[in-house]
């Protein structure tokens, strides 16, 4: 991926520092911290450490500097997020019968009225489907409606980078009121039992009739695979190729990638679902607003907004921000009026993030916001405004153990498994619960914000944001990792 949805840190630190603790002055060497930590491309750097028990700074470097954030954004977003819905919130998609019942017969439409759930996936349709068999629904005579009126129609934010090329990435996953699957295709590639046959491709778990595929695989010999899907066109109209080899002895290879129309896909899957519940849909599939007189035949609940909020940021997932953002601003619109018809937009969601940042953390610095999940390198936070927002979480026990517990463990879980990997930095596992961001354009971006557990000082709070510049050579997302890395390990061992 160009543009990762998975994010990691970096940490251009101890120029010339003292880490001041309450019991004095502990000195770190300035010349190996400098050989090994400092940026050969003299990259920007917002930094801030802050002891948790009593706001001891223990370090600090540009930490009023607003940088991109990256992914680290998602901090954030889920912070208010939490604040205005509570953890314990769901989001509710709604079905309607658009006519009479006659026996197991909807003598009209099904209405599905999509809510903002996004984390509406194969496990939740089955459930609905079966709920349906057990009502002893088996037709609806006319089409499927899909109602997106919460959001705007503005399906992918143009503050995204690849917006203007549509892009086809899993990460990049078109934004709608009802979206299955985070609003992409799961695509299963299997390998046939002779060498030098197709491969068996289909979506998955279902055939889904009308997304169109044309398989391009061929098996090949042992268990490696090396398989491409690529979507040609937009809408509609678009077709996704899948091509290359796929070993006879390896296992199923799952492919993801964003929907074309996420309204027609979408609906197709969930038409999938009923046909394997016996339930059909004989009219075409539509987006139209509820006809008015429709009835209430079933509402699927989400799972928990605690839940939701340990997906975005343990997976860094982009489609998770954007829709939550967008459901927030339906929720609080700047006219403070209530949910309403297409108040769901960006904008509104912003604006009530903005408000969380002033009334709430009290932050009156200067910070740019285009949008929640961080791809947007318009954005601008420092390292002081991030821990700021981390401190006032602490305090709020009734959101801040989901808040917690939505962070990556370093060395165990989510975007931080795979850091800290080494017989020195086996040390930090699962001492570091943080959030992740890396951008590759138009500069190297990495950062890394959350708690340290700190043996000896307590819990700190702490943000890392380093940008490289324009010009010159760029410093690598990997060296930022591991410079990072060392110096989180430095912290542990010498304060």
């Amino acid at each position: 991926m160009v543009l990762t949805i998975s994010s990691v840190g970096s940490f251009m630190l101890f120029r010339s520092f003292a880490l001041v603790l309450g019991l004095g002055v502990l000195n770190v060497s300035v010349t190996q911290a400098k050989s090994e930590l400092m940026p050969q491309d003299g990259g920007e750097e917002s930094i801030l450490i802050q002891r948790l028990s009593d706001g001891k700074v223990l370090y600090e470097s540009g930490s009023d500097k607003a940088l991109i954030p990256a992914s680290v954004t998602k901090i954030v977003t889920s912070a208010a997020l939490l604040h205005y819905f509570s953890p314990a919130h769901t989001f509710k998609t709604r079905f309607y019968a658009g006519g009479p019942r006659n026996g197991d017969t909807i003598q009209g439409p099904l209405i599905v009225k999509g809510d903002g759930d996004p984390l509406l996936i194969s496990e939740k349709l089955w459930q609905l489907a079966a709920d349906l068999k057990h009502m002893g629904i088996r037709e609806f005579t006319g089409d499927l409606i899909i109602d997106n009126s919460l959001f705007d129609a503005e399906k992918r934010d143009e503050s995204r980078i690849d917006s203007a090329q549509a892009s086809q990435n899993a990460y990049d996953a078109p934004v709608s009121a009802f979206g299955v699957n985070f609003n992409t295709l799961p695509i299963a590639i299997a390998p046939s039992r002779q060498s030098g046959k197709p491969a068996l491709v289909s979506v998955d778990p279902y055939d889904v009739p009308d997304i169109e595929i044309v398989n391009r695989t061929v098996t090949g010999a042992g268990q490696k695979n090396s398989i491409q899907a690529v979507r040609q066109g937009q809408g509609r109209d678009s077709t996704l190729i899948v091509s290359g080899t796929i070993g006879v002895q390896a296992p199923v290879a799952k492919l993801y990638r964003a929907m074309g129309d996420p309204v027609l896909e979408g609906a197709s899957i969930l038409r999938a679902f009923l046909r394997e519940a016996g339930i059909t849909v004989k009219g075409r599939t539509r987006e139209a607003v509820m006809p008015s007189g429709s009835t209430p035949l079933y509402t699927l609940e989400s799972y928990d907004l605690g839940f939701i909020v340990r997906g975005l940021n343990h997976y860094s997932n982009n489609y998770i921000a954007d829709v939550l953002v967008k459901r927030l601003g339906a929720a609080f619109p700047r006219s403070g009026a209530a949910d309403g018809s297409g108040s769901g937009t960006l904008e509104n969601g912003v604006a009530a993030i903005e408000r969380f940042l002033r009334d709430e953390i009290g932050i009156k610095d200067r910070f740019a916001i285009l949008n929640g999940s961080g791809l947007d390198s318009r954005n601008r936070l420092s390292a002081a405004q991030m821990v700021k927002i981390l401190v006032y979480m602490q305090s709020r026990m009734d959101v801040y153990p989901e808040f917690l517990a939505s962070f990556p463990a370093s060395g165990w879980s989510g975007t931080l498994e795979k850091r800290f990997k080494g017989r020195d930095q086996n040390l930090l596992h699962g001492l570091v619960r943080a959030k992740t961001g890396t951008l590759s354009q138009p500069v190297s971006v990495s950062s890394l914000a959350g708690y340290l557990g700190h043996p000896k000082q307590g819990p700190l709070a702490f943000a890392i944001i380093n940008n490289g510049r324009s010009t010159g050579g760029q410093t690598s997302v990997a060296e930022f990792r591991q410079r990072q890395d060392r110096a989180l390990l430095k912290i542990l061992e010498e304060l």
